[in-house]
């Protein structure tokens, strides 16, 4: 199920922005593309990733809306070397874990798991930037760290 609300263009330009100026990030596109810019996808250079992965480039994607003032996001990696996937949701799927949440699959390890999550920030682009640095400095490394 998508999220709810309508997109903001110069949110997306912000969000954008950010991605591009990320140093582990190859490319960014607007999906399905740049006149609609439902959500935003980027490749990453999997030779930056610790630890390492496979060859192919694993991909973050953004989609961002709003209900009126109050944000609704999806910030989602994955990795198609390894299936490992996570990220951070501001969505109504899981109330019991408030309004943002993180979850993880790693399929090696047959590992599902959800938690409540929080950002200090409020700004789309300070929270993307912020999801970032916990993603690569932090969350990949323990996941996906040895068997």
């Amino acid at each position: 199920m998508g999220l709810p609300g309508t997109t903001d263009s110069s949110v997306y330009q912000g969000l954008k922005d950010v991605l591009q100026r990320y140093p582990v990030v190859t490319t960014v596109t607007y999906k399905p593309d740049s006149i609609i810019r439902e959500s935003l996808r980027a490749q990453i250079d999997p030779n930056l990733i610790v630890p390492p992965t496979g060859p192919q480039s694993p991909t973050f994607d953004i989609e961002w809306r709003f209900v009126e003032n109050e944000p609704y996001y999806r910030i989602h990696y994955a990795d198609s070397n390894t299936g490992f996937n996570c990220g951070w949701h501001r969505d109504d799927d899981h109330p019991e874990l408030g309004p943002v949440h993180f979850q993880y699959h790693d399929p090696l390890r047959d590992e599902q798991h959800y938690e409540c999550a929080r950002f200090k920030k409020t700004v789309p682009t300070e929270i993307l930037w912020a999801a970032l640095d916990r993603l690569f400095e932090h969350r990949i490394p323990t996941l996906t760290g040895e068997l």
